[in-house]
């Protein structure tokens, strides 16, 4: 009898004692995407590929350097658009509508990307809490026929995120988040996360999908992928 209590109270202890914290989700996504050692070690991310906007196709070509310095570049027919954050401001150039002259960004419209990007090359998990941000872990729920833990980001500056990570891999597969885009005008960006590949020890996504209300706003196809390479300062100023 005393032998059948003990089974029954260890049944029962068991959830509890492999109940995840948020720290182990986060953890388990950190070490999914490769450790918070290799993404320290990474200065520099070049990506090449190709954006979607609801059927018309853009390449683009971006450039990250640690810790906030990035640049986008979309060319078309002999044109191009541009966007950069020098770390301090930011600055567009748009020549799909004739501008020539780099139109200086500030405040929150200089991290408001039309890619969705975030500037920061280091991902927003690694050594989240010392960045100032907060998570808590908000139960399971299913994505993409999934079983997903879902976490609430809050971030420094206020904005929240919510993440859904695959229970079993930490593989993230879908944020919501309000759009950077400023064109979207504050409307709930559903992002979907997908064919993760190896690079230099890190995993990225080579593709996401991003809806809204139901509809499909941005496909993002990465192509390629250098991790280190030399990148001058010079190319995120105006």
């Amino acid at each position: 009898m005393r032998f059948l209590k003990l089974v029954l109270f260890l049944l029962v202890l068991a959830p509890i004692a492999h109940a995840q914290t948020v720290d182990d989700v986060i953890g388990g996504y950190v070490k999914y995407i490769g450790g918070s050692k290799k993404w320290t070690s990474a200065k520099t991310i070049i990506s090449e590929g190709e954006y979607d906007y609801g059927g018309i196709v853009f390449p683009f070509t971006t450039y990250a350097k640690a810790p906030n310095l990035y640049k986008v570049i979309v060319p078309l027919n002999g044109k191009f658009y541009a966007q950069a954050f020098d770390g301090t401001e930011g600055w567009k150039v748009d020549g799909f509508k004739n501008e020539t002259n780099p139109t200086p960004l500030s405040g929150p419209a200089a991290l408001q990307l039309a890619n969705e990007a975030d500037v920061e090359l280091i991902d927003v998990f690694v050594n989240y809490k010392a960045k100032g941000h907060t998570a808590v872990l908000e139960g399971k729920d299913t994505v993409d026929n999934t079983l997903c833990y879902k976490v609430t980001l809050t971030r420094k500056n206020g904005e929240k995120e919510t993440w859904f990570f695959n229970t079993t891999s930490h593989q993230p597969v879908m944020r919501i988040a309000v759009s950077r885009n400023v064109e979207m005008g504050g409307a709930l960006l559903n992002t979907h996360f997908s064919d993760y590949r190896d690079v230099s020890g890190l995993k990225i996504p080579f593709k996401t999908v991003s809806d809204a209300n139901g509809q499909m706003i941005l496909t993002v196809v990465v192509k390629k992928v250098v991790v280190n390479a030399p990148v001058d300062s010079k190319i995120f100023q105006p």
